[in-house]
């Protein structure tokens, strides 16, 4: 690999560690050890060749473009826009669930370790919100560069406590009976959540392009994505499941119980149980961490494809001119406060984490990584070489991440 590939490997692998990482093995937890084995002898292939496909799609492309340009070329602009629409609903639903996640991380730690109670939950929610966006309206650059240093010492400290819980490591857990019903319910619901914290599809556009960009021909950009995309997916799955083996092992079933009833991380939940006065405090300050460099990134990504659909349906017939006078900057700030608006209200609620990740995000991942590649190389000329047995695969299981979910809640 060169130099540029493992650089690229690093981004990858820190924009696919979040505060995903932080509620899997609350499901995996409440679904058992066995679910959690079969999962990670099939989540590799299924991780790398949906993700391979996405940027497939952009490197092969005859210029240099984003996911929105290459679909908008090979099938118009109103596809185009789908597109469009897909990706912004991929990370919009992912905005609640950390807007809400950091309310209660901070609810939390005021309430356990400072003992500060009685706190208004949309006088916080809201304090937490604007101080947080306005941050990122201060200087979206510095954050940017912030969040993507913070967050390898981030990783850092989760591997660090990854290897801390291995002598609380309880083996009798493999002993447990395997019942086929529990068993099937409990893939379902574990697996959507494993595909969110698997997720790295909102860069890969940007990776593909930039090795279009470089690369003489299409098929070397496709051949070292391709080689990018596996490394980042091998490495993500040891690094994610090993977390969650040691975090699922060293804690009680009912310790899962507590974490999903209260709606918190599974840091936060080991720090109102922990004995040691540095774990207490320590903990609840890196789960912050990791949800506040996600919500930045995720806010972002989000105002921004927002503000690219408003202005395409406000310029869609409009001429150059007109396109040219377009008033940016009151749009940005309109967007701006409307989703902060919009968070607050949902975040109030405390709407169950769990629940957003595997019935509204994980679902438009699957749609947006796992099915629409699939689609397009059958649709698309230029894509169909790219067609193969394991994309039929992948297609199946990603239907599986659509409804599996809702069906798992009614068995």
């Amino acid at each position: 690999m060169t130099r540029q590939d493992m650089e690229w490997v690093l981004t990858l692998f820190g924009t696919a560690i979040g505060a995903g990482i932080l509620f899997l093995p609350i499901q995996a937890g409440l679904g058992g050890i066995w679910p959690m084995i079969i999962l990670t002898l099939i989540i590799l292939p299924l991780t790398y060749i949906s993700h391979r496909g996405v940027t497939r799609m952009v490197a092969s492309s005859e210029q240099a473009t984003d996911i929105t340009g290459v679909v908008e070329n090979d099938l118009g602009r109103n596809w185009g826009f789908a597109i469009s629409v897909l990706y912004f609903l991929s990370i919009v639903t992912i905005c609640v669930g950390y807007a809400t996640g950091v309310t209660n991380i901070v609810s939390s730690f005021l309430e356990n370790q400072m003992g500060i109670d009685g706190i208004s939950r949309p006088m916080l929610t809201g304090i937490l919100l604007v101080g947080l966006t306005g941050v990122i309206v201060a200087g979206e650059n510095t954050v940017l560069k912030v969040t993507s240093i913070l967050v390898y010492p981030l990783i850092a400290i989760l591997f660090g406590l990854s290897l801390y819980m291995i002598p609380y490591w309880n083996l009798s857990v493999f002993q447990q009976p395997i019942e086929p019903a529990s068993l099937v319910r409990n893939l379902l619901l574990t697996f959507p959540v494993l595909v969110f914290s698997m997720n790295f599809s909102p860069i890969c556009s940007a990776l593909a392009s930039s090795y279009r960009g470089k690369s003489a021909t299409p098929d070397e950009a496709v051949k070292r994505t391709d080689r990018v995309v596996w490394w980042n997916s091998l490495i993500l799955l040891v690094f994610v499941m090993f977390f969650v083996f040691s975090i699922v092992l060293s804690q009680t079933p009912q310790s899962m119980v507590d974490a999903k009833a209260n709606n918190v991380d599974v840091l936060t939940m080991i720090s109102l149980q922990s004995n040691e006065p540095w774990l207490r405090y320590l903990i609840p300050i890196v789960a912050l961490i990791a949800i506040v460099t996600s919500y930045f990134g995720h806010f972002i990504g989000t105002r921004e494809g927002l503000d690219g659909m408003i202005y395409r349906l406000a310029t869609w017939n409009a001429d150059k001119d007109s396109k040219a006078a377009f008033n940016h900057r009151k749009l940005r700030t309109w967007t701006t406060v409307c989703m902060i608006a919009g968070l607050w209200m949902l975040a109030v609620f405390n709407p169950p984490i769990l629940k957003i990740i595997g019935a509204m995000s994980a679902p438009v991942i699957a749609l947006y990584c796992y099915v629409m590649p699939v689609v397009l190389m059958k649709r698309v000329p230029r894509l169909m070489i790219y067609r193969s047995t394991w994309g039929g695969v992948v297609f199946v299981f990603g239907l599986i991440t659509i409804i599996g979910y809702g069906v798992a809640e009614y068995m």
